[in-house]
């Protein structure tokens, strides 16, 4: 499952988008939390989360990590 930040670009005439989060269900039934890594071009582990067995507490991590701009950034 992947997250995708939508809003209007610096001109407000088009929608900008950019994924910032994925939730991917692996084959031992937990959830794992990764994020976009721009200088990188891959997706890597978000390292404060752990596996779940449910995809919400990792909803929540995204949600706390979000006041400090981790996910609302450009890692750089």
């Amino acid at each position: 499952m992947t997250l995708v930040e939508r809003r209007p670009d610096w001109s407000g005439d088009a929608l900008g988008e950019r994924a910032f989060a994925q939730l991917r269900y692996g084959v031992d039934s937990m959830w794992t939390l990764y994020y976009w890594s721009e200088e990188q071009g891959r997706w890597r582990k978000y390292p404060q989360s752990v596996r779940e067995n449910s995809p919400v507490p990792l909803l929540a991590d995204i949600d706390r990590s979000a006041s400090d701009g981790y996910f609302f950034t450009l890692q750089t």
